[in-house]
């Protein structure tokens, strides 16, 4: 069985524009590119209709699939919400991540849950009339909605779009579930995992330090072997959340963990 699209977060080469990334994406052996599609980003949202088809042109120009691109959508109610998902069909992208609700400190999670889910649902609906799927991430740390993974599977099943699941941050799901519970986690959400981003860390006492692809604690074959077993097609987006020394160094890292990648893909059962 093929595997799933090795892709880059292109917020890690946002020194490279359009031609230079699809063409560096491609000596480096990537699929595709996971680019940003918000302020600061590849791509503006007040700029999405002259510089979106540029990135699109750029990208498969190369060869290379513009898989997904990353926004910070999290409410339908967003003016920004419908050009970005309607932008994104129009250019054949079919996965969009989406985020980034807070849990107010003391509150209780449980009404907040039913607010995030109601504002999600109604960008839901607009990713339906789009036909374009939506991931919501997972960060973990204090008051990040998605970081105990059990209430994004909440809001997944209560919102019940088939346009509308997770992008499986792994990396993320073991600093919160370090000890075990990642595997509970993956295997809860695994048949609702829509895109999915790796990384890799070590613990410094508490604190997560994130390091290379494959020297650290997260077990990603496991992880990519319980999302192949339900399923899972989409594209996997490589995240870099540690400092290097120049432009060039951030390039051989991003090289290195693809073909990191495609050995834990391997190991997990894909060809």
């Amino acid at each position: 069985m093929k595997g799933p699209l090795v892709c880059v977060f292109s917020k890690h080469l946002q020194f490279l524009d359009y031609a230079q990334l699809a063409k560096k994406c491609k000596e480096l052996g990537l699929d595709g590119i996971d680019l940003t599609a918000r302020e600061g980003g590849h791509v503006a949202p007040d700029k999405l209709d002259s510089d979106l088809p540029k990135a699109v042109e750029a990208i498969r120009g190369e060869g290379l699939e513009l898989a997904m691109i990353t926004t910070r959508l999290n409410n339908g109610a967003d003016p920004d919400a419908r050009p970005i998902l309607e932008a994104a069909a129009k250019h054949g992208v079919p996965y969009v991540r989406v985020g980034g609700h807070m849990y107010k400190e003391g509150a209780n999670p449980i009404e907040q849950l039913a607010k995030f889910t109601e504002e999600i649902r109604s960008l839901a609906k607009i990713a339906e009339d789009c036909g374009v799927t939506l991931g919501y991430h997972n960060h973990s740390g204090y008051e990040n909605f998605a970081g105990p993974i059990w209430d994004l599977y909440r809001m997944i099943e209560e919102v019940a779009s088939p346009r509308f699941g997770s992008n499986f941050d792994a990396g993320h799901a073991v600093v919160e579930g370090g000890f075990g519970a990642y595997r509970t986690n993956a295997l809860l959400l695994a048949s609702h995992i829509k895109m999915m981003a790796v990384k890799d860390f070590v613990w410094e006492k508490k604190t997560p330090k994130w390091v290379p692809l494959g020297q650290g604690v997260v077990p990603t074959a496991e992880i990519l072997k319980i999302a192949r077993e339900a399923g899972f097609a989409g594209p996997i987006s490589l995240h870099f959340e540690y400092k290097v020394a120049s432009n060039d160094a951030m390039l051989e890292e991003v090289g290195k963990a693809a073909v990191t990648l495609r050995a834990e893909m391997k190991q997990a059962g894909w060809v």
